[in-house]
């Protein structure tokens, strides 16, 4: 009777394979991730600038622009610096 050591290499390869196709679906889903967090930062970053503006009075580069809504009674100012928009309700 014969003992059967170790894997054959067709098991070996399809192994390979394998581990080869997690690794590319783990790369791609790290690396979007990666991607969408250096975005976010560069968002926080700047509204935090847009509200450190806001309250020092220094508005230029700052599109302003204040609506009603009149069904609420509320009155609202928009602060718009590139991407960035924060909204201050009265």
């Amino acid at each position: 009777m014969r003992i059967k050591r170790g894997f054959t290499l067709l098991e070996t390869l399809i192994a390979i394979t394998i581990l080869g196709v997690v690794l590319s679906v783990l790369y791609s889903i790290l690396s979007d991730s990666f991607g969408r967090l250096e975005r976010l930062e560069r968002n926080l970053e700047d509204f935090v600038k847009l509200r450190k503006a806001i309250l020092l009075g220094d508005t230029q580069g700052v599109d302003i622009k204040e609506e009603t809504l009149k069904e609420y009674g509320i009155r609202a100012r928009i602060y718009k610096r590139g991407e960035i928009e924060l909204i201050e309700l009265d």
